[in-house]
């Protein structure tokens, strides 16, 4: 049923991308210190280390000898969704001007475009089993270290570096007692260890949800998931069209509710329901609606011009070169082709997910990629991180119809880690 391992010179593949786990680690405490105004110097190491998993990827991509396994729709849109963003990255060198431009493309867009590649790591369970295990024994389970310099740096640290708690709480009932109870300690933790984090909150929340359709499934017919799966789809671009034209915003409304407010000391409050996306979709629509460039996008090395943040925020002399949200980066980068191809790929992986699987665990991720669409216009900030590592991964997974063709039982003798 796994795949055999694979060797780079007298290393196993699966070993490389264990050690890619922990450079993304690396990278990501980095960047946080260096956010948290504690300059390290680290930025030619940061640089070493993803690009050299960017190379591991690349090649398990080539060498991939699974690719049968993945529905021919989805590997043609994964290739146009592949194609487009090296399109872009290619265009950008045509177009960036000055140091900022070439900084940001090479040193933050190319690596975070081409994070994708983990698509591929995906279709392969051995590796997905080991990245599992390794996680699991190690990540979670010693992570809880980086809690004093989360304190002392950046608050966000620890929730940050393990953001990929929600993925695992989805895996919880296919997982023995002891990596049950561990999982939910992290989860807790890693809430309760800022709040202010609030895509953390609404990503465990929504992965409960799902837990609770595992326990229940009994009672939840396949189109009672269809129609949640088409209703996350749906939700946000309905949102969207009725802000535009229809003068609703949904995070003005929320912005109203002052009972959501925490304290997190003496002197710092704040509206875990602020409304701090309104702006960053204003700037960036009155950008490409500026430049004309709706189709194709501004490409990696152009950011938006941005008067909130002028020289804060990452922007230097009012440009930014990328947003809190997600979906908006995407339109800047990639344009509405761009959207429109992340769109399709993403509804088409949720789709066989739910459609096409004979397990329970394929389905709730497909609910799970249904949700990211949905998140992808609130926030999923754009980098190189554990996040989207994750994301591609499990794009890879339920792209594999080895994968999908398990049975609960199967799954669940799959995943049993000791």
């Amino acid at each position: 049923m796994l795949k055999t391992d694979k060797r780079f010179g007298k290393i196993t593949f699966s070993t490389l991308l264990i050690i890619t786990i922990v450079a993304v680690i690396i990278t990501d405490c980095f960047n946080l210190i260096n956010i948290a105004g504690h300059k390290l110097g680290t930025t030619y190491l940061s640089t070493f280390l993803n690009y050299s998993s960017i190379i591991l990827f690349v090649v398990i991509a080539l060498k991939a000898k699974n690719k049968h396994t993945i529905p021919t729709s989805i590997q043609l849109l994964f290739k146009f969704w592949l194609f487009w963003m090296l399109f872009n990255i290619v265009r950008a060198t045509f177009i960036a001007e000055d140091y900022w431009d070439w900084k940001f493309l090479l040193l933050s867009a190319l690596s975070f475009s081409l994070i994708t590649l983990i698509f591929y790591v995906g279709n392969n369970l051995f590796y997905v089993k080991r990245i599992i295990q390794f996680v699991l024994k190690y990540v979670f389970l010693y992570g809880f270290i980086l809690i004093p310099l989360a304190l002392v740096t950046h608050e966000e640290l620890y929730s940050r570096i393990m953001i990929p708690i929600s993925f695992f709480i989805v895996l919880a009932p296919y997982l023995k007692l002891k990596w049950k109870v561990l999982i939910g300690i992290v989860a807790t933790t890693s809430i309760l260890i800022f709040v202010g984090f609030r895509m953390n909150i609404i990503k465990t929340v929504f992965s409960l949800i799902l837990l609770l359709l595992f326990y229940f499934r009994a009672f939840i017919s396949f189109k009672l998931l269809e129609i949640g799966r088409v209703f996350l789809f749906t939700l946000p671009l309905l949102l969207f069209a009725m802000a535009i034209f229809g003068e609703y915003n949904l995070f003005n409304e929320l912005d109203k509710n002052n009972e959501t407010t925490v304290s997190f000391n003496s002197q710092r409050e704040e509206n875990l329901m602020a409304d701090t996306r309104t702006f960053l979709y204003v700037e960036v629509l009155a950008t490409l609606h500026k430049s004309g460039n709706w189709l194709i996008g501004e490409s990696p090395s152009k950011g938006y011009n941005s008067v909130y943040f002028y020289n804060s925020g990452g922007a230097m002399k009012g440009t930014r070169y990328r947003t809190e949200v997600n979906i908006l980066n995407i339109l800047l980068y990639h344009g509405i082709i761009g959207i429109i191809l992340y769109f399709l790929l993403l509804y088409r992986v949720s789709y066989i997910a739910i459609t096409k699987s004979n397990n329970m665990l394929a389905k709730m991720l497909g609910l799970f990629i249904a949700f990211r669409w949905t998140l992808s216009f609130i926030e999923e900030y754009t980098q190189y991180d554990l996040n989207f590592y994750f994301f591609w991964l499990i794009m890879g997974l339920l792209s594999s119809s080895t994968f999908r063709n398990m049975t609960d039982t199967e799954v669940r003798n799959y995943l049993t880690i000791k």
